[in-house]
């Protein structure tokens, strides 16, 4: 054969092995597709819709004015609708994202309870695994959000508190933090044990706390009570529960130690809401 011909001969079999390669990686791309909609559709029945509202909401962290600790008023913020677990994130759920290498395993076994004993890293780490394996977008709630979905099941544990002082101000928000959550054991219910919430939501306000996105605040509050500078401490996260708590990113049990402010959790976990849908 010349020289032109196995030219020609190579090109061909060039054109054939890139039209067969193109082929593969694009079955290799519709079977995964298939895949992300399947474990998409197998999320859809726990899926609360969020309609828009209005949240009554007070800053955590350290407020001053003129030097001396104040507490900052309530805002009350829109927040626009959204989609988000029913259930807190399951072991079983968890355990799934340990299998394939995305999420650290904290020791605590698969199952149907909360996932318990996760810090903020851990959660963000399996909102972006899910989001890879549903093609969906997931991410941990804002606090506004957290606040929207608990609805009635979550409290203020920082009231006005006048011109008490630093050590009197911590006691007092101890308290109230005490009298939200009530007579509640801290050992972990099935999921739904808590029941649902106004919203359809279950479990809010148990005593599996919940981390959000939200950061911890050091600002400035003017004499009307309204924030006037604020700086966000993002090493701190804040969790929602029947109180807020500000609790260091990286902590898996704030019962423990790693709360920055007033009452520890008796568990952390976390679900997660759906962006862009």
């Amino acid at each position: 054969m010349d020289r032109i011909g196995v030219t020609i001969g190579l090109a061909g079999l060039t054109l054939v092995c890139g039209l067969g390669g193109a082929a593969w990686l694009g079955d290799l791309a519709r079977d995964r597709e298939a895949a992300q909609a399947l474990r998409a559709a197998a999320l859809e029945a726990d899926i609360v819709r969020v309609p828009a509202g209005e949240v009554a909401y007070r800053p955590l962290g350290n407020f001053s004015r003129d030097g001396k600790a104040v507490t900052p008023g309530v805002q009350r913020l829109p927040v626009g609708a959204f989609d988000m677990m029913k259930y807190q994130v399951s072991r079983r759920d968890y355990m799934a994202c340990v299998a394939e290498g995305a999420c650290a395993d904290v020791e605590t076994g698969t199952g149907g309870l909360a996932q318990t004993n996760v810090n903020w890293l851990d959660a963000t780490a399996y909102a972006a695994w899910l989001s890879e394996q549903t093609g969906q977008t997931w991410r941990l709630p804002t606090v506004q959000e957290w606040h929207r979905a608990a609805a009635e099941r979550q409290g203020d544990p920082a009231p006005d508190e006048g011109d008490l002082d630093p050590g009197e101000r911590m006691l007092s928000q101890y308290q109230r933090g005490v009298f939200l959550r009530g007579e509640s054991s801290p050992a972990l219910r099935p999921r739904g044990g808590f029941g649902e919430n106004s919203l359809g939501l279950a479990d809010m306000g148990g005593n599996v706390w919940e981390w959000t996105d939200g950061c911890m605040e050091n600002g400035e509050v003017g004499e009307d009570g309204e924030i006037t500078a604020r700086d966000p401490y993002c090493g701190v996260r804040i969790a929602g529960g029947r109180h807020q708590a500000a609790i260091i990113d990286f902590v898996r049990d704030a019962s423990v130690g790693g709360c920055a402010v007033g009452l520890p959790p008796d568990h952390l976990g976390f679900r997660l809401v759906r962006a862009g849908l």
